[in-house]
């Protein structure tokens, strides 16, 4: 997958039409969980495909969408990545 690709299409599509993307991808988003994480898309790093992403990071998402939505996207991302 693509991850630039992705996330530079969540950046320019409206909230609904994130909601479809996630939920193509098995993640069930309501779209104030949407708008929540839509600012973190600017903080997100290249350079974290190579040091991992960052607890400070995470703590953020998981205040957006909560732990069981978080651990299943990062979960997701981990197993992209292999």
């Amino acid at each position: 997958m693509d991850y630039a690709q992705l996330l530079n299409e969540v950046k320019l599509r409206s909230d609904e039409e994130v909601r479809i993307i996630a939920r193509q991808y098995d993640i069930d988003l309501s779209l104030a969980e949407i708008r929540a994480l839509r600012p973190l898309l600017d903080e997100i790093s290249f350079h974290w495909l190579f040091t991992g992403v960052p607890e400070t990071f995470i703590s953020k998402v998981r205040a957006a969408i909560g732990d069981s939505k978080t651990e299943l996207l990062f979960n997701k991302y981990i197993n992209a990545s292999k």
